[in-house]
């Protein structure tokens, strides 16, 4: 493939248009994520090459500036992509290596609090009536479900990486 570095959204290829359209479908669907912001998050993971320039990205994705600006701060202070300044040359951005499977593991790593602190909120209302308790029992009771499962599937995914790596 050559390389995009002035490639648009209408000159990405037809399987380049489906992949990005589908990764910002199902941001937009399940997360209310903006149709550009969607195809931001999937251009940086196919980019070619993987530095990209604010305008760069804004012609793979047919967006404007000031409608990803936001975001693409927003996932370099994540951790998601690395902002490249160089003396003389426009700021480039690139994907993490490793940045999704991060950046899900640090999102796992802190459900365990969320529980605590739905359980001491479950303290807090001892003596509320069932209806105002029941709000935050069911969420108490989804963490403490999910929490319980969470060091097995890390776990998991850990030996995965060690054993699939190169």
């Amino acid at each position: 493939m050559t390389s995009t570095t002035d490639k648009s959204y209408a000159t990405l290829t037809s399987a380049e248009r489906t992949f990005v359209d589908e990764v910002a479908r199902h941001y937009h669907e399940a997360h209310g994520v903006t149709w550009e912001k969607g195809r931001v998050m999937a251009w940086m993971i196919i980019s070619d090459p993987i530095e990209q320039t604010l305008p760069q990205i804004c012609a793979a994705v047919d967006a404007a500036p000031e409608d990803i600006e936001q975001l693409i701060e927003q996932l370099t202070l994540a951790g998601l992509y690395r902002r490249i300044e160089t003396p003389g040359e426009e700021t480039r951005y690139r994907l993490v290596d490793d940045g999704y499977p991060k950046a899900v593991s640090d999102t796992f790593a802190s459900w365990p609090e969320y529980h605590r602190i739905f359980q001491f909120g479950l303290e807090v209302l001892a003596d509320a009536d069932d209806s105002r308790r029941k709000r935050i029992a069911e969420i108490e009771e989804l963490f403490g479900h999910i929490v319980g499962d969470l060091a097995d599937m890390s776990r998991r995914w850990e030996e995965h990486r060690r054993t699939t790596a190169v």
